[in-house]
């Protein structure tokens, strides 16, 4: 039973995180909507959103690589 109910915290926290990665990718996505009439620019912001929606389903690699950065930035000066 405690098994899955921390199954369901952390799906639910998972999906959080998409959804709230999600959310700051609309803004750059949102950018290209001047300019949609185009083809290629129409092309080039599908392709935008489905590489922005997948990095959203990995956010939490982001944070790691993220703070990996960071301990090497550190470690290096």
């Amino acid at each position: 039973m405690l098994t899955s109910i921390w199954l369901w915290i952390g799906l639910f926290a998972y999906f959080a995180g998409v959804a709230i990665a999600w959310w700051e990718f609309q803004a750059r996505i949102h950018e290209w909507e001047e300019y949609s009439n185009f083809p290629i620019i129409w092309t080039a912001k599908v392709v935008m959103t489905v590489w922005y929606f997948l990095k959203s389903l990995i956010w939490f690699y982001d944070l790691l690589l993220e703070d990996d950065k960071a301990v090497n930035t550190v470690i290096n000066n």
